[in-house]
């Protein structure tokens, strides 16, 4: 069974968020990427998700069409070589900070280049991805922090709902566990699902117990260690409300006990708020009352929960609403880890 979190009191096992997802959209120097990393061990998070290590690029001399980006690539990769491979290590100093903090990382694997249900970049992805995997392990495979991987692709249930068994979106991640698991059966994989209440176009809606029906053969077939569930109550658009958030995660823990293959549910808790006009990064924070009702509903099914993105919305060094982060952060720390053995500033 995969561990969700390495609570060793009663207090820290109280605490709902037990940690994060990490962008590098802000420009950081190391000190402020540490301290920020002692922000979230100060509210008891020790589990931090990279979104993604890098992207694909279209590439015509590649046999497979596609080679890797050095745009966005957190790390020096022999598969960007010079002069195109970035020169900092991104991934190192995380990993290095984790160590320090005892936290567990998960490295998101590539992103591809252009909307990924084409198809086009599907064999391109997996080989790289692979490559990339391998590269990491040798050089940054002895930091203990280093738990696993992510997958980045964000799948939506509905849609395995319309598509059914042969779902391609099914196969991508059934084939990059199965991957993983040959270069390394010891890192845990996880992965985020999307679930929306309401019809979208040809997407259809998707009711509690047609969730619990598609997630049990979506676990048997991917096999994940741990899935993410988005709750959606940040951004709406067609997402169940918090009052029914009860039902739909039921549904998913009925769904993991009928798989019978170990993977653990965390809840991921939207913390921000969408705003008519506003580009989703600019998303104010949500209130504490909010936050506290979305833990409050969905706690009873999960292993656990992490937010999106600590960053964005509880960082006192958030970009662009730093006041209303710093606030919900110590809101969220009094209600739930005013005991933490961290302390920040």
């Amino acid at each position: 069974m995969v561990s969700a979190g390495t609570a060793t009191s009663s207090e820290e096992s109280r605490i709902p968020l037990r940690g994060s997802f990490l962008m590098f959209d802000r420009e950081l120097p190391q000190e402020l990427w540490a301290k920020e990393f002692d922000y979230m061990q100060a509210v008891g998070m020790d589990m931090i998700v990279v979104l993604a290590v890098g992207r694909l690029r279209s590439n015509s001399a590649d046999p497979l069409g596609y080679s890797l980006s050095a745009d966005g690539l957190l790390y020096p990769s022999m598969w960007a070589p010079a002069p195109n491979a970035r020169a900092g290590d991104r991934l190192d100093m995380i990993l290095s900070l984790a160590d320090q903090r005892r936290m567990k990382v998960y490295i998101g694997s590539l992103q591809t280049e252009s909307d990924w249900t084409s198809g086009k970049e599907f064999a391109a992805l997996r080989e790289y991805n692979k490559r990339i995997a391998t590269e990491i392990l040798e050089r940054y495979g002895t930091h203990p922090s280093l738990a696993g991987w992510y997958f980045p692709q964000e799948l939506w249930m509905n849609w395995v709902k319309y598509y059914g068994r042969d779902y391609y979106g099914t196969a991508l991640l059934r084939d990059f566990v199965t991957d993983m698991k040959r270069i390394d059966p010891h890192k845990i994989i996880a992965a985020t699902v999307v679930f929306k209440r309401d019809q979208d176009g040809l997407m259809p809606p998707l009711t509690a117990g047609n969730l619990e029906s598609v997630m049990t053969n979506f676990l048997q077939t991917t096999r994940v260690d741990i899935l993410m569930p988005q709750d959606g109550i940040g951004a709406m658009a067609g997402a169940a409300p918090i009052t029914e958030l009860p039902r739909y995660f039921a549904a998913m823990e009925k769904a993991r006990n009928k798989a019978g293959v170990g993977t653990v549910l965390l809840a991921i808790i939207e913390t921000f708020t969408a705003v008519p006009g506003l580009s989703s990064d600019r998303y104010p924070p949500a209130s504490i009352s909010r936050v506290e009702e979305e833990l409050n509903a969905v706690r009873p099914y999960v292993s656990g929960s992490v937010s999106w993105v600590f960053g964005h919305d509880m960082s006192p060094q958030a970009t662009y609403y730093p006041g209303a982060a710093a606030a919900l952060y110590r809101e969220y720390r009094a209600r739930y880890a005013s005991t933490a053995t961290a302390r920040v500033d």
